[in-house]
């Protein structure tokens, strides 16, 4: 949001693609400059997408998504990721636990209406970037 000249920054809490620095950065068209914060979203289970190689969270009770917040971002850049996420997501709010405290930032969510949409089989950051990162890079 901006508001006669001053610039209000974002922070997004990520957990799957987007955790991937050369991947956010394509996104948003410029670099990040500066690290990521190690998170935690306590009450949210991350599953795979039927038939893709990336994942969505939806609340689940004694789960926890791990992931990075992003900070100082945009309003043009969360407009960016708006439409990389598309229309299986909603950007909300959401407490995000780290190391130095809790932080608030957006995160995409699985919309309720594409629940059945996620498999039962979790989400594993470490295959994406061993097995499907070059598929989802298009190579």
């Amino acid at each position: 949001m901006e508001f006669r000249g001053f610039t209000m920054s974002h922070s997004l809490f990520c957990y799957g693609t987007l955790t991937v620095t050369d991947i956010f950065s394509r996104v948003i068209e410029r670099p990040v400059s500066q690290p990521t914060i190690d998170g935690n979203l306590p009450e949210y289970g991350c599953f795979k997408v039927n038939g893709e190689i990336f994942p969505g969270i939806r609340p689940e009770k004694e789960s926890t998504t791990s992931g990075c917040v992003y900070r100082n971002l945009t309003l043009e850049e969360i407009r960016k990721l708006d439409l990389y996420e598309g229309e299986l997501y909603r950007r909300q709010k959401v407490r995000v636990e780290t190391a130095s405290g809790p932080v608030i930032a957006w995160a995409y969510l699985i919309k309720p209406e594409y629940y059945e949409e996620l498999s039962e089989e979790y989400w594993c950051r470490d295959s994406f970037l061993a097995t499907g990162i070059r598929e989802f890079l298009g190579g």
